[in-house]
């Protein structure tokens, strides 16, 4: 449980990193908000692992970037980000 809730922040910062930095100026947020947004949805693929009952840490892993990829997918459509 414990190191779920870890790898999911670690998952999260690593994701508003590289969006930050995949983006780079083009952003009119800051670095700060970019993590957030990965920690945000690492959380939602860390949920979605729950609810579907995932027992494999690899699996949970893949849905943690993947959660995280699909919220910042959805918020670069929406021109919020």
């Amino acid at each position: 449980m414990l190191f779920s809730i870890i790898l999911g922040l670690v998952i999260g910062l690593l994701a508003g990193f590289f969006m930050k930095a995949s983006f780079g100026g083009s952003t009119i947020i800051g670095f700060i908000v970019c993590v957030v947004v990965g920690l945000v949805g690492s959380f939602i693929g860390n949920a979605l692992g729950r609810v579907l009952k995932v027992r494999s840490s690899v699996l949970q892993f893949v849905l943690d970037i993947v959660g995280a990829c699909i919220l910042i997918a959805i918020l670069r459509f929406i021109n919020i980000m």
